[in-house]
Formats: structure tokens, sequence, C-alpha cells
């Protein structure tokens, strides 16, 4: 039981943070616009334990291993803008990894390389025709 109690009173503590004011900041004034910062709130936990012993009397209580951990990321997500009676809503994308960045040139270098290909049998063909 000590270890849902500690589990519950975590899932409290993680609680007070994901709150409207957490995701929704406080609205700012831009030259007569009205911006409201957007952000995105994930949120992890979790536990175990167990006793040690060789039976049911060796465990009252005694040899008792307890162990819970959470997290919490709080990254921007969008702004809400408020304009001339107009309300927009604009994406923010987060900063790519080196990995997501490679992956992402993929295709740009895939095209490069067909293309120089084409050029280079092209002039290829130039020279014995």
């Amino acid at each position: 039981m000590i270890v849902q109690e500690v589990l519950m009173q975590l899932a409290e503590d993680l609680k007070r943070f994901a709150k409207t004011e957490t995701i929704f900041g406080e609205p700012i004034e831009i030259q007569g616009n009205t911006v409201i910062p957007v952000c995105k709130l994930s949120i992890g936990y979790g536990g175990g334990g167990g006793e040690a012993g060789k039976d049911e009397k060796e465990t009252s209580g005694k040899n008792i291993g307890v162990g819970v951990g959470g997290g919490m990321k709080l990254e921007p997500a969008a702004l809400i803008i408020a304009r001339e009676g107009k309300i927009s809503v604009v994406g923010i994308q987060a900063k790519k990894g080196k990995l997501e960045a490679l992956l992402g040139m993929i295709p740009e270098t895939i095209e490069k390389l067909v293309k120089a290909k084409g050029k280079e049998k092209e002039e290829k063909e130039e020279e014995e025709g």
C-alpha cells in the first residue's frame, strides 16, 4: 500500500501544475494586438516497490523498498492572436533535433542526386553523339 500512497501523492503534486494557467499564458498587448501564448504540457510518472523476506512473518513492515519518479515537460506550442476583432492561431514548431533535421534533408538530397545523375547522363550522350 505504501507505493500506491506515494504515487497518489506524486499525482496530486503534478496535478497542481497542470492548470489552465500553465497551458495558456498571460495575454500580452503588442501594438494594439493581444497575443496569448499556448504551451504543450507532458507529464509522466511511475513507481514500484517490494518486500524482502522468507515468509509473511518476516515482511511485516521490515525490508520494504519503494521508488517513485515523475517528470514534466512544458514547451511552446502556439500563439493566439487577436487583431482587429479577428482571432488567429499560429503554431510554433519546436526546434528539431539533429536526427530529425537529417531525416528532413533526405528528400532534398535525393532530388539533387537525381538531377546531377540526369545532367551527367546528358553530358555523356552529347560527348558520344
